[in-house]
């Protein structure tokens, strides 16, 4: 009876520590016990603790004539042989009465050889001690007995090492003796796990999965689906003890058969047990938890493995929590970060950078580096343009990488274009292979961002979309808020307010379950929830969406569409200059952002709509910057058009914009402006309009323009909500200036020409070769037909007819 680690009288003393559990369900009648579990058990102890008058014949069954275990004399090379030779020699001697205990090496048996016996089955997880167990025989193990204080203490140590040894026998032994002799005690089993593995009909499958962690069906399935062989299953590895069930009832691989595994493997071929920590590594990231698989790489250095899961599933970690990849980063050495990253490196760490633990931050970019001299994008522009000629996942890492940059980096109309390509390289990789969803999704989000801000937004829109359409049913919350939080900003700033509330909607089922990032997810949506309260005309819902925000815009990527709202509450709230104050100081404190298309497009706006509520007494500073040749824009020019009279050229703008315009406000904005101009019943039309806004599908801005030009009954009042009729009613009629349009001479508009240059008479009289007597009586019949006493008033009068 051979135990390495246990003193003999602690053998004849007490029973083997797992014996008491299984003998409860015998029932005293059995004459034969068949052990089928390797050596490091303690099989013979566990045979010889069967108690009985007559001693037990112990026969150990060898499927390897090379391996027999010590203390185990008597063998036999067949379960037959045993039965034929050993078990009559020793019945001659004790009768009937005589009790054999039979150690098979092998799962395998011979089961009509049983036939005629009283038999009962031992297996491997019978003889593996239980942390019960192994607590009690840490108190009857006497060679250097552990000393506790409390019963507390020897129940935690006897968890740790049920953790670390499984229940295995020698192993546990050796460390109740000697608890830091961690490297003998994985020794000790090497042999055992070794013979053990070779007698499975798939052993060395089951070596291969200490590799993984966590062991699951799913782990399995995804693991060797990459190597050689089959994957075991997991009744087979916990049958074996490879796999030990815990308190909880789950599976766990102790950590000394685990490395004791992987030893075996690498002995055996040292470079598949190379590719198998890069096998599980991707296993796990693929079928069980990605941040679980990058940690393991990282702390166990398995660079190369850590770089293919990264390339394949950055974005993924990226939308999960952007700090680990900024970790991982940072414990990588330098140059498999260049190895995996190369040119993108630098523009990879500054985004990775902005990671903070709300979400990403950035500070927007004074525009100090022209583009044409940052070289950071000039090599990621050659590096895209190559990788896109047959693009993969890593091609649209880095795609995304590049247009990431040139957007914190100011380079905004470089980034839009970046984005087009990025799109077209993820259209020719959708149709060649199959991309995982998230990497389809953010490259779609993160581009149409980049479009949106650069003034393309149709397709932004088809971005923001397809972002969407990839990740719907995935469950994936980070994304599924960021999307349609996104969506309904873009619905709000197109003019579709049932689109927003759509969104907005569909955006508080997902953000509550957002963790990381949920402050930057959340921006968009807040914005257009403000949006929706500015077109129905609700200052104080208005009030209540901006009180969520900072009080003046922060750095946020979105700080022009913040500045308008803000601009456009002041409008609402009849503070017209206000508006404008808004607005200027943005442009004068942001010059560079200021000039991208978005903020260009929002901020004309703002001016315009300033200008005309302002009746019309309001400086004109947005004619220091060209304004975006928007569709909105130019059915505001309209309505200036509509006030001063001019209704062909307010027709003319309206039949311009309507090729454009895509939301359903401002297609309806020019629908008011058609029945403000027209002679005929629009009735239908009105009713029309006021039904959208009842059912929710329009806005109580849909109105704004008829109420102004008092063109709404009482009746048609009468069919809005009392709530929407009381704020319908708030805006004041205004009349649209009555007189006729002056018509000035040729060399009335000279003149005009050059006093719009800061020309003085005398400079004007010299361009224009005329006498400055003739100009000073031009300046004054231009100054009557304008009704203006000053330069400036004729100026701003000219431009209000549009002269």
């Amino acid at each position: 009876m051979f135990v390495r680690y246990a003193a003999p009288r602690l053998l004849t003393r007490i029973d083997h520590p797992a014996w008491k559990r299984f003998s409860t369900g015998l029932t005293g009648t059995e004459n034969v016990l068949l052990i089928s579990a390797p050596a490091g058990l303690g099989r013979g102890w566990f045979a010889r603790s069967w108690p009985g008058e007559q001693d037990v014949l112990v026969v150990h069954v060898r499927n390897d004539a090379n391996f027999s275990p010590p203390g185990e004399a008597s063998t036999a090379p067949s379960l037959a042989e045993a039965f034929e030779t050993h078990i009559p020699k020793f019945l001659a001697t004790h009768g009937d009465q005589g009790r054999t205990a039979i150690v098979l090496d092998s799962p395998t048996i011979d089961w009509a050889v049983l036939a005629a016996y009283d038999c009962s089955m031992v297996h491997v997880p019978d003889l593996l001690l239980t942390i019960d167990e192994i607590a009690a025989l840490s108190a009857d193990f006497d060679a250097v007995p552990p000393h506790f204080d409390n019963d507390h203490d020897c129940r935690t140590a006897a968890e740790d090492l049920h953790r670390l040894t499984g229940g295995w026998l020698e192993p546990t032994l050796l460390l109740l003796r000697e608890p830091s002799a961690l490297d003998r005690a994985q020794e000790s089993i090497l042999p055992f796990l070794s013979h053990w593995i070779d007698s499975q009909h798939n052993g060395w499958e089951m070596a291969k999965s200490a590799f993984l962690d966590p062991i699951t069906t799913q782990t399995l399935s995804a693991f060797f689906s990459e190597i050689h062989g089959d994957p075991p299953l997991l009744k087979d590895l916990v049958a074996a003890g490879f796999l030990v069930l815990g308190e909880d009832g789950a599976p766990f691989m102790p950590k000394l058969i685990r490395d004791a595994l992987k030893t075996l493997v690498r002995q055996n071929d040292p470079a598949l047990a190379d590719d198998l920590v890069a096998a599980a590594i991707d296993a796990i990231a693929e079928s069980s938890d990605l941040i679980s698989a990058v940690q393991q790489a990282a702390a166990h250095r398995h660079w190369r493995a850590l770089g293919t899961v990264l390339t394949e599933r950055a974005m993924e970690l990226f939308t999960t929590d952007a700090r680990i990849i900024r970790g991982l980063l940072t414990v990588m050495p330098e140059k498999f970060v260049d190895q995996w990253l190369g040119d993108f490196t630098g523009a990879a760490i500054r985004i990775l950078d902005g990671a903070r633990t709300d979400g990403m931050s950035f500070v927007l970019p004074d525009g100090r580096l022209e583009y044409e001299r940052d070289s950071v994008a000039s090599r990621m522009r050659s590096n895209t343009a190559r990788l896109y000629r047959n693009p993969g996942p890593q091609a649209l890492v880095f795609g995304l990488i590049e247009v990431g940059y040139l957007r914190i980096a100011g380079h905004d109309v470089q980034a839009a274009a970046a984005a087009r390509r990025l799109l077209t390289a993820l259209h020719t990789a959708e149709s060649q292979r199959r991309l995982r969803p998230i990497l389809a999704s953010v490259v779609n989000l993160h581009a149409g961002v980049a479009l949106e801000i650069g003034g393309d937004q149709v397709r932004s829109s088809s971005s923001y979309h397809a972002a969407y359409h990839h990740i719907e049913g995935t469950g994936h919350t980070f994304l599924l808020a960021d999307t349609t939080s996104k969506l309904a900003l873009h619905h709000a700033l197109r003019g579709d307010t049932h689109e927003t509330r759509k969104w907005i909607t569909e955006h508080e089922r997902w953000v509550g379950k957002v963790g990381w990032g949920r402050p930057t997810v959340a921006r968009n949506a807040q914005l257009a929830r403000a949006f929706v309260a500015l077109v129905e005309l609700d200052l104080e819902a208005l009030d209540n969406a901006l009180s969520v925000l900072p009080v003046t815009p922060d750095q946020s990527e979105t700080w022009q569409v913040h500045t308008y709202l803000l601009a456009m509450r002041s409008l609402l709230a009849g503070l017209p200059q206000r508006a404008l104050e808004i607005t200027n100081r943005m442009r004068r404190q942001r010059p560079h952002p200021s000039k991208t298309p978005l903020a260009r497009t929002l901020f004309a706006i703002t001016a315009r709509a300033a200008h005309m509520a302002g009746a019309f007494g309001l400086p004109s500073t947005e004619l220091a910057v060209t304004p975006p040749p928007a569709p909105e824009l130019l059915l505001l020019d309209a309505y200036q058009a509509v006030m001063n009279g001019d209704l062909d050229r307010a027709a003319l703008l309206i039949s311009r914009a309507r090729n454009d315009v895509a939301g359903d406000r401002w297609l309806k904005f020019a629908t008011q402006l058609d029945i403000i101009m027209s002679d005929k019943d629009s009735e239908l039309i009105i009713r029309h309009l006021i039904d959208d806004i009842v059912s929710g599908q329009g806005a109580l801005a849909d109105l704004v323009l008829l109420r102004r030009h008092a063109i709404l009954t009482d009746s048609h009042l009468q069919r809005l909500p009392e709530e929407a009729r009381a704020r319908i009613t708030r805006i004041p009629e205004v009349r649209g200036d009555k007189r006729t349009r002056p018509t000035l001479t040729p060399r009335e508009t000279e003149v005009l020409d050059g006093l719009r240059e800061g020309l003085t008479r005398r400079q004007i009289a010299e361009k224009q070769f005329r006498s400055e007597n003739t100009v000073r009586s031009q300046v004054r019949s231009l100054y009557q037909k304008l009704d203006a006493a000053t330069l400036e008033e004729a100026l701003e009068a000219a431009r209000r007819w549009g002269l």
